[in-house]
């Protein structure tokens, strides 16, 4: 009755000192750089106002770095608020058959823990890799799809398990005490499917990244104190599994766990908005050089996944509402930052006039299909038709983002918080993690959140 269990122990306490290929490395540190810089440009955001708004009341040990502060906190504490900081936006990854966000919870855990237990870069990599892992297998073993339309999020259920693993890891668990700090980690499991309902994105924020990295953290430090726990506390009666398991299950945790396997397969976001705008953006950008003028288009039809559409339909925010995101990408011929997080773009006449010409589909097909894809066909008024099909978007495992446009994307996020001196400086030092002792590392990290606070 302990098969999981059991298998996580093991995974987790070899994953201490696995030895990594250099294909694993270099992708983990595409997530890395992604998701710090997510939480930098953070800090410019409503929800990071929001959150580093609240940090006084939280004052502790001066043990890791909160971006955009000068004092450290407790680690549990840094983690959380980093955490609020790299998904107060839709810049962050994702990892597609567990519907979660992995990094905005797992990277502020690491840079947390890396901080307070003086690990250095390549310990970093090791316990961000097995975050990555558990997180997305556990959340797909109960059932990812089912989990949600039940009303509870995988969101936070990864991030708690994601979050969970990765600290055990940098704190050195052997066994045993990751025994013990799967049952914290099954009791602290939690998070509703209401979130969906939130506008401001602040609680948001909180379920997907920032309640799990401070619940994991928790539950580490009671580890490491000595507190006991359940043998098991995932298989078996009145457990994980019996309890939130569905009936419509995915991916089981029978195949073998290789270290690193599933931040290969996980997706970064080439476009900063919600990732079901993700591939009707790809399609309108193909679509542009052979565009006519706007007056000129008479219909704009976007076909996405029946189970996600309901997501980005009409929304109120500028970087989530699906319609308005095409809309404004051909009344301006192209996307910034700025434009897609301008709220009153959202009344711009021409914007609006190009909006009503929109209509969004819930396609049975494509969810069936599978993936994150889109198609998109605009017809004209003298009835040529434009259609394009993205099947794989870019970011994705079909099609992934090398290094440079990673750099590029993070460059645009850092640059408006850091400068360019900064901003290049910490990304130099990230593309070489894997080489940084733990004072340098610490010296990285705090160096950036200098930056940011100034």
């Amino acid at each position: 009755m302990t098969q999981i269990t059991n298998k996580l122990c093991q995974f987790l306490d070899e994953a201490r000192s696995v030895q990594l290929d250099e294909r694993t490395i270099e992708k983990a540190k595409h997530h890395i750089v992604d998701s710090i810089a997510a939480m930098i440009s953070g800090t410019a955001l409503h929800v990071g106002e929001k959150a580093l708004n609240a940090l006084p009341a939280f004052e502790g040990l001066p043990e890791a770095t909160v971006f955009g502060q000068s004092k450290r906190y407790p680690a549990y504490w840094a983690a959380m608020f980093n955490a609020m900081l790299a998904h107060a936006d839709e810049t962050d990854d994702s990892h597609e058959t567990s519907i979660t966000h992995p990094g905005c919870g797992i990277v502020p855990t690491a840079m947390a823990m890396a901080q307070r237990e003086r690990k250095g870069g390549m310990d970093f990599i090791r316990a961000v890799c097995a975050g990555y892992d558990v997180g997305p297998r556990i959340t797909e073993a109960l059932g990812a799809m089912a989990l949600n339309n039940a009303g509870t999020s995988s969101h936070a259920m990864g991030a708690i398990f994601g979050s969970g693993a990765c600290a055990s890891v940098l704190a050195d668990f052997d066994s045993a005490q990751v025994r013990r700090s799967i049952s914290y980690l099954a009791h602290e499991s939690s998070g509703l499917g209401c979130w969906m309902a939130e506008h401001d994105h602040v609680q948001k924020a909180y379920v997907f990244g920032a309640m799990g990295a401070k619940n994991a953290i928790t539950a580490t430090v009671l580890v490491q104190s000595g507190w006991t726990g359940l043998d098991e506390a995932l298989e078996g009666p009145r457990t994980l599994f019996q309890a939130r398991a569905q009936p419509a299950k995915g991916r089981s945790m029978d195949p073998p766990m290789v270290l690193g396997h599933e931040i290969l397969g996980s997706n970064i976001k080439k476009w900063c908005v919600g990732s079901p705008a993700q591939a009707p953006l790809d399609c309108v950008q193909a679509l542009l050089p052979t565009l006519p003028k706007m007056d000129q288009i008479q219909s704009i039809v976007v076909e996405i996944r029946s189970d996600e559409a309901f997501i980005v339909d009409n929304r109120d925010m500028p970087n989530i509402c699906l319609q308005h995101l095409v809309a404004l990408y051909l009344v301006d011929r192209k996307l910034t930052f700025d434009s897609v997080h301008n709220a009153q773009r959202m009344d711009d006449p021409k914007v609006r006039e190009t909006r009503s010409k929109i209509q969004l589909i819930a396609s049975e097909s494509l969810m069936k299909s599978g993936g994150r894809q889109a198609i998109v066909t605009i017809t004209t008024h003298e009835g040529q038709t434009l259609y394009k099909h993205v099947q794989h978007v870019r970011g994705t495992w079909g099609d992934p983002m090398p290094r440079s446009e990673i750099h590029e994307k993070a460059k645009d996020l850092l640059e408006p918080v850091l400068g360019t001196a900064s901003a290049d400086a910490l990304l130099s030092s990230l593309w070489n993690l894997e080489h940084l002792d733990a004072t340098a590392l610490d010296q990285l990290i705090h160096s950036a959140q200098a930056a940011a606070a100034t």
